[in-house]
């Protein structure tokens, strides 16, 4: 019984270790957009990005939330191995800046544990290698596990943040943590 607690405990600890060299590794990609700029444009025309993300569990870009403290590398996808190395990207979404609705999903016990603090007017910042999106939190919701409305398409460039609610619930959580988010302004 010992043995199966400390094959546990060794499994749980490389998996977190994972998840924290993959972002060290990547959060250095977007430092030069994080950099302070003189001038931010305004949400004119579709951001300077590549058409497509870069490859399942590849880095897409950082997201942070300063008044939260939240700073995670966001990578292409969102299946259990790309999530637990940090937040994810909805595949199919849009990218980040894009009109339409770019979905980033992460653990409430691991990368977005202190999105329970978010608040309407809160700033989101996304930095890709080439430029800096930010957004103004609109709305904070809890929804049903299955309401999938915040997943529609949206015709101006839009941010969901998702997680898992109850933040401290044990088990398969029946509730999700929607937070919206439109776009302010960027610079490339």
């Amino acid at each position: 019984m010992m043995a199966v607690g400390a094959a546990l405990l060794v499994y749980t600890g490389a998996v977190t270790m994972r998840g924290w060299v993959w972002q060290e590794r990547h959060a250095e990609l977007f430092e030069g957009a994080l950099r302070p700029a003189a001038r931010l444009d305004g949400p004119a025309g579709p951001a300077p990005i590549a058409a497509s993300g870069p490859g399942r569990g590849g880095a897409l870009a950082r997201l942070r939330v300063p008044r939260l403290g939240i700073d995670v590398v966001v990578a292409e996808g969102t299946d259990p191995h790309t999530l637990s190395l940090g937040a994810g990207h909805l595949e199919g979404s849009a990218l980040p800046g894009r009109p339409d609705n770019c979905i980033i999903a992460g653990h409430r016990e691991g990368p977005f544990r202190r999105l329970r603090g978010a608040r309407p007017g809160d700033l989101v910042e996304i930095a890709e290698t080439n430029g800096l999106e930010r957004y103004r939190i609109d709305s904070v919701e809890i929804v049903a596990k299955g309401d999938t409305w915040a997943l529609a398409s949206s015709n101006t460039p839009l941010l969901t943040l998702v997680t898992c609610y109850p933040f401290h619930y044990v088990g398969r959580s029946p509730q999700r943590f929607i937070v919206r988010a439109a776009l302010i302004d960027r610079r490339s």
